[in-house]
């Protein structure tokens, strides 16, 4: 396993596993720490002190963990093989319902946003079967949850099958006053009644409340009322969104991925998106959105992707008052479909903006969806900027810092002719600009079934895969090839005289 973290000289490491072992002193892995020990030891937190923790499922059904008010501390999961989870699920059916806890973990950490002394860390952890009662009260309810807390970093950790009941939202992720990063984060089949189906960030300051998402996946989950399929942020200074995919998302109304009140001096609410894709979120209103605000909105938007295909805009500028709080800036280089606005606000959109009716999600995406790297690729070119144009269409924002904006989701550089969104396709990968095209005497079809997995169509035979520069790279001596390998690029496939080209 590895699941040492770095220290300071004055941290105490403390070891954990799922039943503990020898004198469960938390002292080393012969003596580590079990589930309750680690609960007590919580309570009395040290500022900086170091938990590690073997994969394992780890059932903290018997009462939230709560680390010790005004102390910061490291939990470090394990990194190679199998995963450290989090679990409430108190009647093993690997459901939430409402035998199960209610919140896993808490901090408190007292200090101000970019206060370092009581650093908290969290990483390579997964949070689930969480059910927060429709009675619960704000110190009792969300899988993860954060209060005044100035530094804040949750990294590789994943967030799933959380249900939250009632009206106060955020299931998988409650965020008071506090200035949380996620990085590399994964949230995905969690849900709500109300706020935010997987993410709830609010705030009593003006100066708090800062969330970032950077190379994050936001997935399925779902409010089955309003206000966010995913993202809830009422109040708070600003929700921050750089290099990540949000789709599939879903709720009744009030923004299919995220809805965020507007401006307020007490709550600035600013929201920024940056070399994201927030696409194929769907809600049941018909003049719904994939993006919902009020009039005194303040939205940032640049090298992003913000679309569907069906009724869903992309954004809603929500009431027909106009304020003057408003304020919407364009960094250029996106490609986003209709904006509601009963108060046509000029929107200042850049020479190199696409947007509008024709900004639909088959438009850049054909059929691709999410593959297993967990981005989408698109499947026409569309101009993106560069990673030196994002840095200084942004450079004013306020964005907070250490964000590496010119790599995407998976890291690959922004450079060269490349898409815009969380994944930047390379022009020379899209010329054809077609996912799939084929070329067969014999009317052969190529299916595409998803994750990289191809077959043709009443076809047994060998099939052969060449690159563009004519090189075999891949053969298969039936019907099914997986390219799920292969780098990204332009692909041949034959089988017998059907030839098909394929855009990974």
């Amino acid at each position: 396993m590895s699941v040492m973290a770095s220290t300071s000289a004055f941290a105490t490491v403390y070891y954990v596993s799922p039943s503990g072992a020898g004198s469960k002193d938390g002292s080393s892995w012969e003596n580590a720490f079990g589930v309750d020990e680690f609960r007590t030891k919580a309570t009395a937190n040290a500022n900086g002190d170091v938990y590690n923790f073997e994969g394992g499922i780890y059932n903290l059904s018997g009462g939230t963990v709560i680390f010790k008010t005004a102390t910061g501390a490291t939990l470090i999961g394990n990194a190679d093989g199998e995963r450290t989870v989090f679990s409430g699920d108190k009647n093993d059916n690997n459901n939430p319902d409402a035998a199960d806890a209610s919140r896993l973990i808490r901090f408190q950490a007292n200090t101000v946003n970019g206060d370092s002394k009581n650093a908290i860390t969290v990483e390579n952890i997964d949070f689930t079967c969480v059910y927060t009662q429709a009675d619960a009260d704000a110190t009792n309810m969300g899988a993860f949850a954060v209060d005044n807390s100035g530094d804040v970093q949750v990294k590789n950790c994943r967030f799933y099958n959380n249900w939250a009941q009632g009206s106060r939202g955020g299931a998988a992720a409650y965020l008071y006053r506090s200035t949380v990063k996620f990085t590399d984060c994964m949230f995905y089949n969690n849900s709500a009644n109300y706020k935010g189906g997987a993410i709830r960030i609010f705030s009593d300051n003006a100066n708090k409340g800062i969330t970032t998402f950077e190379n994050c996946v936001i997935k399925n989950n779902k409010n089955y009322h309003d206000f966010g399929g995913a993202i809830f942020m009422g109040h708070g200074n600003s929700l921050n969104i750089v290099n990540s995919t949000i789709t599939g998302n879903s709720a009744v109304s009030d923004g299919a991925a995220i809805y965020f009140t507007g401006y307020e001096t007490s709550h600035p609410r600013q929201v920024r998106i940056v070399n994201s894709t927030i696409a194929d979120n769907v809600t049941s209103a018909a003049d719904d959105a994939q993006i919902v605000s009020t009039q005194s909105a303040h939205l940032n938007i640049a090298n992003s992707i913000i679309t569907s295909d069906d009724a869903v805009a992309a954004i809603k500028f929500k009431g027909d008052v106009a304020s003057e709080a408003f304020a919407f800036v364009s960094g250029g280089y996106n490609f986003v479909g209709n904006v509601i606005d009963a108060v046509s606000n000029e929107l200042p959109w850049q020479d190199s903006d696409e947007h509008g009716d024709a900004c639909t999600y088959s438009a850049i995406f054909s059929s691709n969806t999410l593959d297993r790297d967990n981005v989408i690729i698109p499947a026409r070119f569309y101009a993106g900027a560069t990673g030196e144009e994002v840095a200084a269409a942004v450079a004013e924002w306020g964005l907070p810092s250490g964000l590496d904006l010119s790599v995407d989701q998976l890291g690959n550089l922004r450079q060269g002719e490349v898409t815009p969104g969380a994944y930047a396709a390379k022009k020379e990968s899209l010329t054809t600009g077609i996912a799939d095209v084929t070329v067969s005497r014999d009317n052969a079809v190529l299916v595409n079934l998803g994750a990289g997995l191809y077959a043709v169509d009443g076809f047994d035979g060998r099939i052969n895969v060449y690159n563009v520069n004519g090189a075999l790279v891949k053969t298969a001596r039936s019907g099914e090839i997986d390219l799920s390998n292969l780098t990204n690029g332009l692909y041949i496939i034959q089988a017998a005289d059907a030839i098909f080209k394929v855009v990974r």
